[in-house]
């Protein structure tokens, strides 16, 4: 059977992500299936306005399924530092993209009587500000959990051939070497 690489509670983050991802990518959709109805004239507009959410969103998506494939082999110990850089990244554009569907959600109450315009739309842009929240707060527990070495196995070189560790040292030599500078014996006495 195959060793898990990662610690269990690290395996349900990485689930967690994925009904998250769930959450987020229905409401984009919904949210960009109300813009192109909308504006029927202007769908370049609507592909423009939600372009770097849809590319977050399927970023996420794609690091969250790498990392569950990787999570039983030794891929995921060595791809642990690139795991961290990725998961910054798409968690930086996760914020914007919560940021802009939480504004999107309060600029549609009617200021003369404080009444929404329409529940269709809010509820998409909740869904999708919940979702890109989730998937912020689940990304900084991986931040956490991968970044700690709570993934990473006691000795993480155990299951490579013998290979050093890459920041050991091999010399060519083997002579002794000679120890000019013996270690103190002085002991303060007013201690």
């Amino acid at each position: 059977m195959a060793r898990l690489h990662i610690h269990p509670v690290g395996l349900f983050l990485l689930f967690f992500g994925l009904l998250s991802w769930v959450v987020a990518l229905g409401g984009l959709g919904a949210s960009t299936k109300d813009c192109t109805e909308r504006a029927k004239s202007k769908a370049a507009s609507c592909a423009n306005t939600y372009q770097l959410e849809w590319w977050s969103i399927w970023f996420e998506f794609i690091l969250l399924v790498i990392m569950i494939l990787t999570c039983f082999t030794v891929a995921f110990d060595r791809a642990r530092h690139i795991f961290l850089t990725y998961l910054g990244m798409v968690t930086v554009l996760l914020t914007i993209m919560a940021r802009n569907f939480i504004t999107n959600s309060f600029t549609l109450i009617n200021q003369a009587d404080g009444k929404l315009f329409g529940t269709y739309r809010t509820d998409a842009y909740s869904a999708a500000a919940a979702g890109a929240v989730l998937l912020c707060i689940t990304n900084f527990a991986l931040i956490i959990f991968v970044g700690l070495g709570a993934a990473a196995p006691a000795n993480p070189y155990a299951s490579l051939s013998n290979t050093p560790a890459p920041a050991s040292l091999q010399t060519g030599s083997t002579a002794p070497v000679e120890q000019k500078y013996q270690p103190s014996t002085y002991q303060p006495s007013n201690f």
